[in-house]
């Protein structure tokens, strides 16, 4: 399944429209939902200020956005930004700003194939509970642009990846501010794509059903 969108918005409206009318029913560890699997999107200009319908406030989308730059765990067993900022910090005396290599790594090479960062850890994550969903981002430069594609091993799609894609397009301005080269497109690669029984009468008026 492939979404290509201008905005997040747009891509949004799709996203919940073919799951509400593709998806299949799966009781998952969380509960009933409708999933796809392997749902992939790409929106090719991710500058929404504001995600029509979603419950998060400007305000705490900007402050998600914020974590995902920074190596602190707020208290959490871990953050996004503690696994791209500070990977490993449960496990070796110097964690490992993966962000910090990316932009290394492609300010010596543009074309590289090579700036990725990855957030599971097995031997932390396997005998966890709470296990990162985000599981890989990379970058890459291409026409002059820096685009940024992810796979999500799990994802919310009506509760949490409008937030989940404001917060990569902050972080793919991010780098590209410090490589010097113009903002591209944020790909979101699903494996298992859902919505939460709780959430599906919210999508049915979204969805005007």
């Amino acid at each position: 399944m492939y979404i290509n969108s201008k905005t997040i918005n747009d891509a949004w409206s799709r996203i919940l429209n073919l799951i509400w009318y593709s998806g299949y029913e799966l009781k998952s560890e969380r509960g009933l939902t409708k999933e796809i699997h392997n749902l992939m999107v790409r929106v090719q200009e991710p500058f929404d200020k504001r995600i029509d319908g979603f419950p998060m406030s400007q305000e705490e989308l900007k402050k998600y956005a914020q974590q995902l730059l920074s190596p602190d765990k707020y208290g959490f067993e871990y953050t996004y930004g503690e696994r791209l900022r500070g990977w490993g910090s449960d496990i070796i005396e110097k964690p490992i700003d993966q962000i910090d290599y990316i932009t290394k790594k492609l300010k010596s090479n543009k074309n590289s194939r090579r700036a990725i960062a990855v957030t599971w850890i097995p031997s932390v994550d396997t005998n966890r509970v709470e296990v990162p969903c985000l599981i890989l981002t990379d970058f890459i430069i291409r026409k002059k642009k820096l685009h940024l594609t992810t796979v999500f091993r799990s994802n919310d799609m009506f509760g949490a990846w409008p937030a989940n894609i404001y917060g990569l397009n902050n972080l793919n301005h991010y780098v590209a501010k410090k490589l010097k080269f113009k903002a591209g497109s944020v790909t979101t690669l699903s494996i298992s794509a859902h919505i939460y029984k709780h959430d599906w009468k919210n999508v049915r008026e979204i969805l005007k059903v």
